[in-house]
């Protein structure tokens, strides 16, 4: 069998998302794809790095929160650099919580942009490998609500899904997943026939939610 994204032979076999974003108890019929070294094993510390970003922020629901208390924390425990690395640029904020009477406390921190970029289109290409047996031949673009600029805005990706959201013609994905609490996602139709260019909708812990854009033009795989 060949990898997934690169065609090269397969050595292992890839979870999407990886196995470390599912507590114990949420691992039904987790999707795996064929993955050549490069593509599986030798991104192992970044899966770790992206799952400890997602499970901590806010918004996710208590699955993300039981998560992060007895699994990420303790992989920061096993490696202060991780600690220090995922910490190393924060800031004191004080946020409005769904159902609170007033802003609570809570930290921002600088995050790896490029490396969750990667795990994600990572996830993106193997989820499409697996639904349609194919690798998806598009560059990807990564676009959220949920990450924010150094001064706290959306960046344009981000307002560009507000505003498809409020387009009368919106249409709310139907998502796939046998462990939907962790991790769902749905490929959504465009004005294209071609399948390639389906935008992909993930969501993580029922909180956060990321689109994965083919880019017009593409005709390859490409990770950072």
């Amino acid at each position: 069998m060949l990898c997934y994204i690169c065609g090269q032979p397969s050595t292992s076999i890839e979870h999407a998302p990886a196995k470390s974003f599912f507590p114990k108890g949420h691992r039904y019929q987790l999707i795996t794809v064929p993955s050549c070294t490069v593509h599986n094993e030798a991104t192992s510390k970044d899966d770790e790095y992206v799952r400890n970003i997602i499970a901590m922020m806010i918004g996710n629901n208590g699955h993300a929160l039981n998560h992060f208390l007895k699994t990420c924390i303790a992989s920061f425990n096993h490696s202060p650099a991780l600690l220090r690395r995922t910490t190393a640029v924060s800031r004191r904020v004080h946020v409005a919580a769904v159902g609170a009477n007033k802003p609570e406390a809570s930290l921002s921190i600088k995050i790896e942009r490029d490396r969750i970029e990667m795990v994600l289109k990572k996830i993106g290409y193997a989820l499409y490998y697996n639904q349609f047996g194919k690798p998806w031949e598009r560059g990807l673009k990564i676009a959220t609500e949920y990450l924010v600029t150094q001064d706290y805005q959306q960046d344009e990706f981000g307002d560009l899904i507000k505003e498809a959201k409020s387009d009368p013609d919106y249409i709310e994905p139907v998502y796939c997943g046998h462990n939907p609490e962790i991790f769902k996602y749905a490929f959504q139709p465009t004005e294209s026939d071609n399948t390639f260019d389906r935008v992909l909708v993930m969501k993580f812990y029922e909180g956060f939610e990321v689109w994965l854009l083919p880019i017009p033009g593409t005709t390859t795989p490409h990770l950072p």
